[in-house]
């Protein structure tokens, strides 16, 4: 058995990490009008939010439609002639993405390898620690029963938050209507806060008047994580906000001065879905620290 992973740029995870871990990685594709791009491939982050600032007074909205089956079928013949026999494919929530779902329906029609469609439930770092935590245990050796085991426990500590300009991109794109969601609190003055809840499904937690406040109500939940037994990895995550990423990091800093926050971009593909002044925090468990051999997973 030879193992692939596979999973898209909506992970947060530029084409050189990826060829570095053996990750094969799919440009998420981002339609503007009848132009379409790839995500860090045609596109930057920083070229992304230019455009949307420029569409805005086109009234272009932009949009984000899954990797097609086409593109992933191709890939796993590609891979089959590698000698790939397995492919496990790490899609993004299925509370913003058909991708997962989408692949679960397809994959008789790929006949070339095993296909093993993962659903995140997240986006971005939550992600991309899953992609990152899987091909480091496939490279030790681990079969895809393994992998899943040692990803469901990563899965199960992830949590994102984020705080929104405005609820109207997601509104457009159909992923969150506030008053259809269940556990979706009525929207209120402010800024919208979206959560991603343990299913995976995005949802309106309330809304804050000013960026500091939405921050240190992140830094309460991500206090209790803290306060656990197993280390924790926390990502600031922003859409081009470089001023207000360096106020969130030195708060987070201050607060919790032996944790280190990582910094990442929303890039184009969950860009479409919550605008260019979104900011966000990240964490679960240290993926690294699912690596050690655990005595209930035997390593092949």
């Amino acid at each position: 058995m030879k193992i692939a992973v596979l999973t898209d740029t909506s992970a947060g995870m530029d084409f050189d990490e990826a060829a570095e871990r053996q990750v094969t990685l799919l440009a998420a594709p981002i339609m503007f009008g009848n132009r379409q791009y790839h995500e860090y491939q045609d596109l930057s982050t920083a070229d992304y939010y230019r455009l949307m600032r420029l569409a805005k007074s086109k009234k272009m909205v932009p949009t984000a439609p899954q990797v097609s089956m086409k593109t992933v079928k191709a890939t796993c013949d590609a891979l089959a002639k590698t000698g790939v026999t397995d492919v496990i494919v790490i899609g993004p929530s299925l509370g913003i993405s058909g991708l997962v779902n989408t692949l679960a329906a397809y994959v008789e029609n790929i006949t070339s390898v095993h296909v093993w469609p993962w659903d995140s439930r997240g986006i971005l770092t939550t992600m991309g620690d899953q992609v990152r935590l899987a091909a480091e245990l496939v490279a030790k050796g681990y079969s895809v029963k393994e992998v899943f085991a040692q990803l469901t426990k990563l899965r199960a500590t992830a949590h994102s938050v984020f705080v929104v300009d405005s609820i109207k991109p997601l509104l457009r794109t159909g992923e969150v209507n506030p008053s259809h969601s269940p556990g979706s609190t009525p929207l209120l003055a402010g800024k919208p806060i979206l959560i991603f809840d343990p299913s995976g499904k995005m949802r309106v937690a309330g809304s804050a008047l000013r960026l500091k406040g939405a921050m240190a109500d992140f830094l309460d939940d991500l206090a209790a994580d803290l306060a656990g037994a197993d280390p924790v990895k926390a990502t600031v995550l922003n859409a081009d906000q470089p001023e207000a990423t360096q106020r969130w990091l030195a708060g987070a800093q201050k607060r919790f001065p032996t944790v280190k926050f990582d910094v990442a971009l929303i890039g184009p593909s969950f860009g479409v879905h919550v605008g260019d002044g979104a900011m966000g925090l990240a964490w679960c468990q240290d993926y690294r620290s699912l690596l050690t051999p655990d005595p209930n997973v035997s390593e092949l």
